[in-house]
Protein backbone atom coordinates (compact mmCIF):
# COMPACT_ATOMS: atom_id res chain seq x y z
CA UNK A 1 0.00 0.00 0.00
CA UNK A 2 1.16 3.50 -1.04
CA UNK A 3 1.94 5.70 1.82
CA UNK A 4 -1.05 7.79 0.23
CA UNK A 5 -3.13 4.63 0.99
CA UNK A 6 -2.12 3.81 4.10
CA UNK A 7 -2.88 7.81 4.94
CA UNK A 8 -5.90 7.90 3.23
CA UNK A 9 -7.15 4.48 4.97
CA UNK A 10 -5.79 6.03 8.33
CA UNK A 11 -8.04 9.14 8.28
CA UNK A 12 -10.97 7.23 6.78
CA UNK A 13 -10.69 4.69 10.24
CA UNK A 14 -9.81 7.84 12.27
CA UNK A 15 -13.05 9.37 10.43
CA UNK A 16 -15.26 6.30 11.61
CA UNK A 17 -14.67 6.37 15.17
CA UNK A 18 -14.65 10.53 15.69
CA UNK A 19 -18.46 10.75 16.07
CA UNK A 20 -17.95 8.39 19.57
CA UNK A 21 -14.88 10.07 20.58
CA UNK A 22 -16.79 13.58 20.04
CA UNK A 23 -20.10 12.47 22.15
CA UNK A 24 -17.78 11.20 24.76
CA UNK A 25 -15.90 13.90 25.26
CA UNK A 26 -19.27 16.43 24.94
CA UNK A 27 -20.67 14.22 27.33
CA UNK A 28 -17.23 14.65 30.17
CA UNK A 29 -17.07 18.39 29.10
CA UNK A 30 -13.27 17.63 27.55
CA UNK A 31 -12.46 20.17 25.46
CA UNK A 32 -11.56 18.11 22.06
CA UNK A 33 -10.17 19.82 18.90
CA UNK A 34 -10.09 18.32 15.47
CA UNK A 35 -10.01 21.41 13.60
CA UNK A 36 -6.22 20.33 12.21
CA UNK A 37 -7.15 16.41 11.61
CA UNK A 38 -6.39 15.88 8.22
CA UNK A 39 -4.67 12.87 6.24
CA UNK A 40 -1.22 14.80 6.37
CA UNK A 41 -1.90 15.73 10.16
CA UNK A 42 -4.13 12.66 11.41
CA UNK A 43 -3.89 14.46 14.96
CA UNK A 44 -6.61 15.47 17.38
CA UNK A 45 -6.14 16.99 20.80
CA UNK A 46 -7.98 17.09 24.21
CA UNK A 47 -8.00 18.77 27.35
CA UNK A 48 -7.83 16.40 30.60
CA UNK A 49 -7.92 18.18 34.15
CA UNK A 50 -6.60 16.40 37.34
CA UNK A 51 -7.88 16.66 40.83
CA UNK A 52 -6.50 20.01 41.51
CA UNK A 53 -7.95 21.13 38.60
CA UNK A 54 -4.79 21.67 36.14
CA UNK A 55 -4.94 21.38 32.18
CA UNK A 56 -3.40 19.08 30.30
CA UNK A 57 -3.30 18.98 26.77
CA UNK A 58 -3.25 15.32 25.07
CA UNK A 59 -1.99 15.09 21.31
CA UNK A 60 -3.42 11.93 19.86
CA UNK A 61 -1.00 11.22 16.98
CA UNK A 62 -3.12 8.68 14.33
CA UNK A 63 -0.41 8.04 12.24
CA UNK A 64 -0.70 4.33 10.78
CA UNK A 65 -4.02 3.76 12.93
CA UNK A 66 -5.82 1.50 13.26
CA UNK A 67 -2.71 -0.87 12.18
CA UNK A 68 -0.63 -0.03 14.63
CA UNK A 69 -2.14 2.37 18.14
CA UNK A 70 -1.87 6.16 18.34
CA UNK A 71 1.40 8.27 19.47
CA UNK A 72 -0.16 9.70 22.65
CA UNK A 73 1.73 12.74 23.96
CA UNK A 74 1.54 15.56 26.53
CA UNK A 75 1.92 19.13 25.04
CA UNK A 76 2.23 22.55 26.29
CA UNK A 77 -1.01 24.57 25.74
CA UNK A 78 0.52 26.21 22.18
CA UNK A 79 1.66 22.75 20.77
CA UNK A 80 5.05 23.90 20.70
CA UNK A 81 6.48 21.59 23.14
CA UNK A 82 5.95 18.06 24.01
CA UNK A 83 7.26 15.15 25.70
CA UNK A 84 8.94 16.62 28.92
CA UNK A 85 8.08 15.30 32.32
CA UNK A 86 6.79 18.78 33.35
CA UNK A 87 3.67 18.29 31.01
CA UNK A 88 3.01 14.95 32.58
CA UNK A 89 0.83 14.24 35.01
CA UNK A 90 1.75 12.30 38.08
CA UNK A 91 0.83 8.21 37.69
CA UNK A 92 2.77 7.97 34.31
CA UNK A 93 5.62 6.50 33.24
CA UNK A 94 8.56 8.71 34.20
CA UNK A 95 10.41 8.83 31.05
CA UNK A 96 7.79 9.93 30.27
CA UNK A 97 5.40 8.42 28.61
CA UNK A 98 1.85 6.90 28.83
CA UNK A 99 2.80 3.12 29.41
CA UNK A 100 -0.45 1.40 27.92
CA UNK A 101 -0.71 -0.86 24.62
CA UNK A 102 -2.45 2.14 23.24
CA UNK A 103 0.14 4.27 23.39
CA UNK A 104 3.06 3.97 20.33
CA UNK A 105 5.64 5.30 22.24
CA UNK A 106 5.37 2.69 25.06
CA UNK A 107 6.92 0.25 22.74
CA UNK A 108 10.71 -0.41 22.11
CA UNK A 109 10.30 0.63 18.03
CA UNK A 110 9.80 3.88 19.82
CA UNK A 111 12.29 4.02 22.64
CA UNK A 112 9.32 3.13 25.26
CA UNK A 113 10.23 0.27 28.05
CA UNK A 114 8.07 -2.53 26.50
CA UNK A 115 11.21 -3.79 23.89
CA UNK A 116 10.52 -7.34 23.92
CA UNK A 117 7.45 -8.08 25.97
CA UNK A 118 5.06 -6.29 23.60
CA UNK A 119 4.60 -6.27 19.70
CA UNK A 120 2.89 -3.13 18.03
CA UNK A 121 0.73 -5.42 15.95
CA UNK A 122 -0.76 -6.76 19.00
CA UNK A 123 -1.48 -3.13 20.33
CA UNK A 124 -5.53 -3.82 20.83
CA UNK A 125 -4.71 -6.87 23.44
CA UNK A 126 -5.96 -6.48 27.12
CA UNK A 127 -3.03 -5.40 29.80
CA UNK A 128 -2.46 -7.74 32.77
CA UNK A 129 -5.87 -9.14 33.05
CA UNK A 130 -8.10 -5.62 31.95
CA UNK A 131 -10.01 -5.16 28.67
CA UNK A 132 -8.39 -4.68 25.49
CA UNK A 133 -8.35 -0.71 25.37
CA UNK A 134 -9.04 -0.38 21.39
CA UNK A 135 -10.83 2.86 19.96
CA UNK A 136 -10.35 5.99 20.36
CA UNK A 137 -12.77 6.94 22.41
CA UNK A 138 -11.97 3.90 24.93
CA UNK A 139 -8.38 5.35 24.90
CA UNK A 140 -9.77 9.31 25.82
CA UNK A 141 -12.20 8.21 28.37
CA UNK A 142 -9.24 6.13 29.92
CA UNK A 143 -7.01 9.05 29.65
CA UNK A 144 -9.63 10.88 31.56
CA UNK A 145 -9.87 8.50 34.08
CA UNK A 146 -6.16 8.03 34.87
CA UNK A 147 -5.90 11.73 35.14
CA UNK A 148 -9.08 13.50 36.71
CA UNK A 149 -8.05 10.74 39.89
CA UNK A 150 -4.21 11.76 39.69
CA UNK A 151 -2.25 15.12 41.52
CA UNK A 152 0.41 17.09 40.44
CA UNK A 153 2.56 16.87 37.64
CA UNK A 154 5.19 14.52 36.98
CA UNK A 155 7.90 17.22 37.09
Amino acid sequence: MSTSATAAATLEAVDEEMADVVRYSAAAGLPLDVAALTQANPRFYVTLRNADNEPFFVEVDCTEYPKYPPTIEFVDEARQTRGQSSLYPNGFHPMPCVCMRYNRKAYGERGGPHAADWRLVDWRMPTGGGVGIDTLAMIVSDLHSKISSSRGRLA
